[in-house]
């Protein structure tokens, strides 16, 4: 008893070394590109936003999901208030 008792104890410690090492995933974070549209002229002024198949000109705030951004040369600005 004593010795498949050993012999039990001795087949799981070998079994337990032969596991492989925890390999943590490296994960690499891409930067966020914003492509502004490319007005007609160069200098022409500030470009329009769109949302929902609607121009806003610069300036202009608009509602989206529960929170308020502005129009800013072609890029919604999230204004961090809530409407």
């Amino acid at each position: 008893m004593k010795l498949s008792l050993a012999l039990m104890s001795v087949a799981a410690l070998l079994v337990a070394g032969c596991s492989r090492p925890v390999v943590k995933e490296t994960i690499i974070e891409r930067p966020v590109y914003v492509d502004r549209p490319v007005s007609a002229a160069a200098g022409s002024g500030p470009t329009q936003c769109v949302y929902a198949s609607q121009n806003y000109s610069h300036g202009a705030l608009s509602c989206q999901d529960r929170t308020e951004f502005k129009c800013d040369n072609g890029i919604w600005q999230r204004t961090f208030t809530a409407c």
